[in-house]
């Protein structure tokens, strides 16, 4: 869920979920102005937000798919 998203659906501005999550709003700001990844910021963070909007940390910070392993040369 991106970060606008959820900020919205929580009933908060910017300014509002910068005091209750400890982050900057310039940094809420570039995250959903697309400025700034929010994968950039440290995990504390992305949990504060998260606590701060009541959802759980992984649905703003999702963990990106492995990358696909090359397949096996059976040929000998």
């Amino acid at each position: 869920m991106e970060l606008r998203t959820a900020r919205r659906l929580a009933r908060l501005t910017q300014k509002q979920l910068a005091d209750a999550s400890g982050v900057d709003t310039s940094a809420i700001s570039r995250i959903e102005n697309g400025e700034r990844d929010i994968h950039g910021m440290s995990y504390d963070a992305v949990v504060r937000l998260a606590r701060a909007l009541g959802v759980e940390p992984l649905e703003l910070w999702p963990v990106p798919p492995a990358p696909a392993k090359p397949a096996e040369d059976t040929t000998c």
